[in-house]
């Protein structure tokens, strides 16, 4: 690992997701370059058992978008790589509806195997198709997506991460009970040695329930002890500095239009129920299952997000003024404060 090169991290997310996502998302990068044509280098992933934030380094996240955008070229190379996704996610789903039929212990273990190998494969391409929706003002990207911009939406709007990171403790949980509550904290190798050799590791997996970093430099990976996360961070990322006394934020514009109301910060899927008639949604990033409440929404503003993230896609289709990639609205804007948005200049301002 480059131990002495310093790395401009810069926050990119904040997520609900499992530490074992993150766990397959990393190990992805190391086989990405070759399957699908582009990778990060670098990646800083750190949390605890509810929220998930990651790090990256913008020149590293520039060669990836140079890669995809070299690639778009040859778009029927990108059409293809969209059939072996929809191959791969058909599988899965496929998988997935038969373990939850079975009920013979050996069974089960081989289709988990199975299962494990064919969502590896599927992490690469959603990062793929993730890093594209971001890049996509890029000249070579913006022309692919406009010719096959509606297939690249439907593949977008997939649910398979988010299906995984529930889904996953409660299909492994059918092999062993332990692991409806471990599985979560557990690394995809460490799931792999469970099932081949019934070795478990608890009191490392219940760990980083607490609090979890991993540093991938140069694509060598390090996981750090809990009693060392405090120092290594404050090292890592001693150059950021978060003003919170800030009045305005500034991010995409991802659906045109101007709304005025209450902040409600939602940063877990169990925060849903705080939202109310009229409120400006601030949330790190939305899914699937913020649809229904969506509704109720005169505004949202992501952390993450681009031209063709989800929240960009889903606020398009029910026309609630968007702001996306503002980095740190969670961090700076609190429950209850006032909020106008002015969407198509990317724009939130707190008011009195």
């Amino acid at each position: 690992m480059a131990k002495n090169k310093h790395i401009n991290w810069q926050k990119v997310v904040s997520r609900q997701y499992s530490f074992l996502y993150s766990d397959y998302t990393n190990e992805a990068y190391k086989s990405m370059r070759k399957t699908v044509g582009t990778t990060l280098r670098y990646n800083l992933f750190c949390g605890d058992i509810k929220i998930l934030n990651i790090y990256r380094e913008q020149k590293d996240v520039d060669r990836s978008y140079r890669m995809i955008n070299k690639m778009a070229t040859h778009p029927r190379d990108i059409v293809a790589k969209m059939d072996r996704y929809d191959e791969l996610v058909f599988q899965h789903d496929q998988l997935v509806k038969g373990i939850k039929r079975l009920k013979d212990k050996q069974e089960i273990k081989q289709k988990l195997l199975q299962l494990d190998k064919i969502f590896f494969q599927i992490v690469g391409y959603f990062l793929l198709f993730v890093f594209m929706g971001y890049a996509g003002d890029w000249p070579n990207i913006k022309k692919f997506l406009k010719r096959y911009g509606k297939r690249f939406e439907r593949i977008r709007m997939y649910t398979t991460d988010m299906d995984m990171n529930i889904g996953f403790p409660k299909l492994f949980a059918k092999y062993d009970r332990r692991l409806l509550e471990l599985a979560p904290s557990m690394k995809r190798k460490e799931l792999l040695v469970f099932l081949k050799t019934g070795q478990l590791d608890q009191k490392k997996i219940r760990a980083r329930a607490k609090s979890y970093l991993v540093i991938t430099k140069d694509l060598k990976s390090r996981e750090y002890a809990l009693s060392d996360i405090p120092k290594v961070l404050a090292k890592e990322l001693a150059h950021l500095k978060i003003d919170y006394s800030v009045k305005h934020l500034s991010g995409m514009a991802a659906c045109p239009g101007t709304a005025q109301g209450r902040a409600v910060v939602v940063m877990t899927s169990s925060d849903y129920k705080k939202i109310k008639s009229g409120d400006i949604l601030i949330t790190p990033m939305t899914k699937p299952d913020i649809i229904a409440y969506l509704k109720k929404v005169k505004g949202i503003v992501t952390n993450d997000g681009g031209a063709l993230s989800h929240a960009s896609i889903i606020s398009r289709e029910m026309k609630i003024p968007c702001i996306t990639g503002t980095k740190y609205a969670t961090d700076i804007i609190k429950d209850g404060e006032m909020l106008k948005l002015s969407a198509t200049k990317g724009l939130v301002e707190k008011i009195k």
